[in-house]
């Protein structure tokens, strides 16, 4: 990798980091937020690691801006399946084919089932019956995330999603 190419991932991840915490600010309902398009983003873009990155420090992030109003412990619990949630749908595009529909199908689904349902029995020792009334909310913002780092994706142009500076194979 030469260092125009590195200089180009360095300049995607700030703009990608600088993009969850401004996603962060837009809440759809406490630090239920649009950090994580940004997330979903740059697993695609720059790989699993970096995308479970960018999904833990979003939503610890949007948390922070809300004033953990769950509880720190919560929302480390969060931060983490957000950090494993990035990760798999990163490997999967990654491992399958970023461009291939059944591939992103199959990473939005499964990206979506650890994001909300995987995270309520995990949430509900510490929440009980409340972490059931974050499953709508939750539900239509994970939707909403990935359906616009979708979108975003969609319309980069060629050369950038199979640029080598982006780990492409």
């Amino acid at each position: 990798m030469g260092n125009s190419d590195r200089l180009r991932r360095i300049v995607l991840a700030a703009m990608l980091l600088a993009l969850c915490v401004v996603g962060a600010n837009i809440k759809i309902m406490g630090s239920i937020a649009f950090d994580s398009a940004p997330a979903f983003l740059g697993a695609i873009l720059l790989g699993p690691w970096f995308g479970a990155f960018l999904g833990i420090f979003g939503h610890l992030t949007s948390a922070a801006l809300s004033g953990f109003p769950l509880t720190l412990p919560v929302h480390l619990v969060v931060g983490f399946m957000m950090g494993v949630c990035m990760f798999v749908f990163g490997w999967i595009r990654q491992r399958f084919g970023k461009d291939k529909f059944g591939v992103i199908l199959i990473s939005d689904i499964v990206g979506y089932i650890i994001n909300t349902p995987l995270e309520i029995p995990l949430l509900y020792p510490l929440l009980k019956g409340t972490i059931f009334a974050l499953f709508v909310p939750l539900t239509v913002a994970t939707i909403f995330n990935i359906v616009i780092a979708e979108i975003v994706y969609a319309f980069l142009p060629k050369t950038m999603k199979h640029a080598n500076f982006l780990g492409s194979h």
